[in-house]
């Protein structure tokens, strides 16, 4: 009788993790009380033809669940928050998940808001396309750098002036009609409706150049 009580009690056992072992098969220690498991693989969200990793930590609190009792068979279930280490968010509305680096992913679905901070870079890698569509795309940064060309089919509006140079072959062409108002437009230190021409003769001769 001890030992089925002893069987039973081993059925499902609370600890925190003791040792991690990343290297293939990935596997964790536990300590229970006074006990420290041996080594035991931890249940992932996936691990299929789509497969998750997300690593245990020292100190984390989990469920060890053991087919008949016997903790060197058990596998490890993790997510129990603890007072040392509680959940990072109390809204009913939002899927959290914070990384010891300071980052944080926020899903509010009652806002209908998705954020990520406390990023030091981000990759984003498609091999056909990107698609980003909203009424209303805003760039927030003192810098972007953009390689490969831009064809862009709506109204090009700048509002602190452009400055470049030509690219491939040295030059810039615009197709089509071309207006400008106020201020100067100027080409090579000439300015188009201030500037004068010399040797003005009646007839058919033609001006020198624009001064």
């Amino acid at each position: 009788m001890e030992d089925i009580a002893r069987l039973l009690a081993n059925l499902i056992r609370v600890g925190n993790v003791a040792e991690v072992d990343c290297a293939h098969p990935s596997r964790v220690r536990v300590a229970i009380g006074d006990l420290t498991t041996n080594w035991l693989r931890w249940l992932e969200l996936r691990a299929g033809d789509t497969r998750t990793w997300s690593p245990l930590t020292v100190g984390e609190q989990v469920v060890v669940l053991a087919p008949e009792g016997d903790l060197s068979a058990g596998v490890v279930l993790a997510g129990l928050p603890s007072d040392e280490r509680p959940a990072p968010s109390s809204n009913p509305d939002a899927i959290v998940t914070t990384h010891k680096d300071g980052t944080r992913h926020e899903h509010d679905a009652a806002a209908g808001h998705l954020a990520t901070t406390g990023l030091k870079t981000r990759l984003l890698q498609a091999s056909d396309s990107i698609t980003l569509k909203a009424p209303l795309i805003i760039l927030d940064a003192d810098q972007v750098v953009s390689t490969g060309k831009h064809t862009i089919e709506g109204l090009l509006t700048y509002l602190a002036g452009m400055s470049g140079q030509g690219g491939q072959g040295g030059s810039t062409s615009i197709t089509g009609q071309f207006s400008h108002s106020g201020g100067e437009l100027s080409s090579n230190g000439v300015v188009l409706h201030i500037h004068v021409h010399g040797g003005v003769r009646s007839g058919d001769s033609n001006t020198e150049k624009p001064r």
